[in-house]
């Protein structure tokens, strides 16, 4: 694994803009129109996002960063063996990533991904 990163629900994106490059001086890692992603400095990355769901079970995804395709690959292959997994990688436009997604044991959307 190369990174992780947490995502958020959001409202409003330039609150966030502001609380998490002026009050708190993080950097921004990525910004992806309908997401900010701040690296933490080392400690992996924060995301918030307006486009998640708005519903309390579905609103928090996290997200595994690999540095390659055939890592993200890897890893389905692992998942679907023991037939825990939502949907085949794919290649996300919007957001030029290749990524899948699982659910945890507690119904927590899983995320495993390679920026393109």
């Amino acid at each position: 694994m190369k990174d992780v990163i947490h995502f958020y629900r959001v409202n409003n994106l330039e609150n966030i803009r502001y609380f998490y490059e002026e009050v708190l001086a993080l950097k921004r890692y990525k910004d992806q129109g309908k997401c900010l992603i701040y690296d933490t400095g080392g400690h992996g990355k924060l995301g918030f996002c307006t486009h998640h769901p708005a519903n309390i079970n579905d609103n928090t995804c996290i997200t595994f960063v690999y540095a390659t395709q055939a890592e993200v690959d890897q890893k389905y292959r692992h998942f679907k063996a023991l037939g825990i997994t939502k949907n085949e990688p794919s290649k996300n436009e919007t957001f030029n990533i290749y990524h899948f997604f699982i659910k945890d044991n507690e119904g927590m959307t899983l995320e495993f991904q390679t920026f393109l």
